[in-house]
Formats: C-alpha cells, sequence, structure tokens
C-alpha cells in the first residue's frame, strides 16, 4: 500500500506550529501605536498617540516649553498623561495643547 489514504491525508501528516503571539520581541520593534489620554489639572484635553519608536509621551513637555509655558508639572500613571499648571495658564495651557493634540 502506497502512503495514500483516500480521505485526503497521507499518512504522513505534518503538524507546523506557529509562534505569533511575541514574534517581534527580539527586535524591540514597536506592533501597535501607544495612546495616551492627556490632561490638564485633571481635565481631558486630548489624546497623544505615538506613532513611531523616536516618539514620547515627554515630548509634551518640550512642546510646552518652547511655546513658554516653563512652569509646570506633568505626572505618568498608566495611559493617563496629566500636567499641572497654575490657575492663571490654565485656559492658555489647556488651549495650546488641543491644537497640538488635534494637528498630530
Amino acid at each position: 500500500m502506497s502512503g495514500f489514504s483516500w480521505g485526503g491525508f497521507g499518512r504522513d501528516t505534518r503538524v507546523l506550529q506557529l509562534n505569533l503571539e511575541d514574534a517581534d520581541a527580539d527586535n524591540h520593534t514597536k506592533l501597535t501605536e501607544d495612546r495616551y489620554e492627556v490632561l490638564v489639572n485633571g481635565e481631558r484635553v486630548g489624546y497623544k498617540t505615538l506613532l513611531n519608536q523616536s516618539d514620547s509621551v515627554s515630548d509634551i513637555d518640550d512642546f510646552l516649553q518652547n511655546k513658554g509655558f516653563p512652569t509646570f508639572t506633568s505626572n505618568l500613571d498608566g495611559d493617563h498623561y496629566d500636567i499641572q499648571v497654575s490657575d492663571d495658564i490654565f485656559q492658555n495651557v489647556k488651549d495650546t495643547l488641543e491644537v497640538y493634540l488635534n494637528n498630530r
């Protein structure tokens, strides 16, 4: 008898096992986009999506300093990035960040 069966499978059936769970872990490449909810004094302003490996949520800090807001604190808690500012610049910071986050 040859190795052929009428059921469509030969006797020498082989199974290929694929491990796709973390296929790119060794290369440290980004598999999905990271997204952070950005808040100013606890009020949501928008979302910062990191589009490539060189992006960082702390880019927001650099942006604010470049726009003339040197005094603020920022805190990353999970996927929430909360920026604390004084009440007198709150609206200006919020408006500036809304434009920044919507144009990206």
